[in-house]
């Protein structure tokens, strides 16, 4: 098999560089800037925008050459309700009774109960592909010095699984809206000029890290809908991550129904990741994309127990998520420091923290009825003194997780 080949079938022709991301591109090279940090995996691929993942034994710079795929499919998923307005952005809101308040009952009773649900749970039978569909939402600050405001990015992303290794998996994504954070940011929005694009805003196809480091792609920040891209891809026999370890669908489904044993398989990913958060921060963000994979049952419950063994989670009780669905959650808070570290739109070379420090809170949205992760959310509870969030009790990052399936179909190419 010429496998250079196989890589220009299924990502075709790449599109020409933008000019001025490609002349930002080079001046952040000439500076030297910061490392690449690879945020949290999400669904059966990781570090999935940070390019190609390539389970294929070539040379890395055929995995370079290969670009994002453009095609007409939709991506499908549960998406939060949205208004649209003819020339111009809406304003985002949350649902109502989605603000964090009171907690009702212990963190550790509402996990054991989803354990204890999940663990009910039937276990379908497996087909060609295993496809988890999602929505994902990042607040970015864009905008003139002076004058910046705030704008929420939504986009639609499935990963496919493929249990025949001569079919690719690859995790595909699909820009949907964007829309202003709120009214005062629509404000600066119109004495901007009213822009539908901005360039040198670094982009996330999933959830944030805690700190909402930006690890994405450098491309602009359009308005309007997109096309479907392909950010990544795994060939072979193991499309399935759990820590640092790629998985077969037999080796994911021998995986062993013990917290402890779990908990380990998954540290060993975040030792390998570099996490700038605690232990406690990347199992709340990583649990989420094992419990959406095609564990078993008593895998998944044993995930929950987990959950409930972490220090300092406590309940948040009944809310309702982003998309407007009605579940039960859970909540770790943690302080950092170099928060919110975005692409400056004015100087794209220069990558900053936004803030000094911040306190993060991440949620964890449960579905009462399957133990099924609905939703994670990230917000800010805390900045430094004088600084804002303008973004809904602080959400700056959030995951609306759709449910997973088995289909023979084929996936969507070019």
């Amino acid at each position: 098999m010429d496998e250079l080949q196989l890589i220009r079938d299924f990502f075709g022709a790449p599109p020409p560089p933008d000019p001025d991301m490609a002349a930002a591109a080079k001046a952040r090279m000439s500076a030297g800037g910061p490392a690449v940090r690879h945020r949290f995996a999400r669904g059966p691929m990781a570090a999935r925008p940070n390019g190609l993942l390539l389970r294929l034994g070539i040379p890395a710079v055929a995995a370079a050459a290969a670009a994002a795929v453009v095609a007409a499919v939709l991506v499908q998923g549960p998406a939060p309700p949205v208004s649209h307005e003819a020339g111009g952005i809406a304003v985002f809101q949350l649902p109502s009774d989605a603000a964090i308040g009171g907690s009702a009952g212990s963190a550790r009773g509402i996990l054991l109960t989803a354990a204890r649900t999940a663990a009910r749970a039937a276990q379908p039978a497996p087909e060609r592909f295993y496809v988890t569909p999602g929505i994902v939402g990042n607040v970015l600050r864009v905008g003139p010095p002076g004058d910046r405001y705030l704008v929420l990015e939504v986009v639609g992303t499935q990963d496919w699984a493929a249990t025949n290794p001569r079919d690719g998996s690859p995790h595909l994504s699909q820009a949907r809206y964007v829309q202003a954070a709120s009214p005062a940011d629509k404000a600066a929005w119109l004495r901007d000029g009213s822009p539908r694009v901005w360039k040198h805003v670094g982009q996330e196809t999933g959830l944030a890290d805690p700190v909402a480091a930006t690890d994405g792609w450098l491309r602009p920040l359009s308005a309007a809908p997109g096309k479907l891209a392909a950010g990544s891809a795994v060939y072979g026999a193991q499309p399935f991550i759990v820590g640092d370890r790629f998985l077969s669908l037999r080796q994911l489904q021998a995986l062993p129904a013990d917290p402890a044993k779990l908990k380990a398989l998954l540290l060993a990913g975040w030792s390998v990741q570099g996490s700038a958060g605690t232990a406690t921060s990347y199992l709340f963000q990583t649990v989420p994309a094992v419990l959406e994979m095609p564990v078993t049952s008593a895998v998944r419950s044993a995930l929950y127990k987990l959950l409930a063994s972490l220090p300092g989670v406590q309940s948040v009780g009944p809310i309702t998520d982003v998309a407007g669905q009605q579940g039960v959650a859970v909540a770790y808070t943690a302080r950092y420091s170099g928060c919110g570290q975005q692409i400056d739109p004015t100087s794209s070379a220069n990558p900053a923290p936004l803030f000094s420090t911040c306190t993060v809170q991440q949620v964890l949205i449960i579905g009462p009825d399957d133990g099924m992760p609905l939703a994670e959310e990230l917000r800010y509870a805390q900045l430094p003194a004088g600084q804002h969030w303008s973004a809904p009790d602080g959400l700056f990052s959030y995951e609306i997780f759709g449910t997973p399936y088995w289909t023979s179909h084929d996936r969507p190419l070019p």
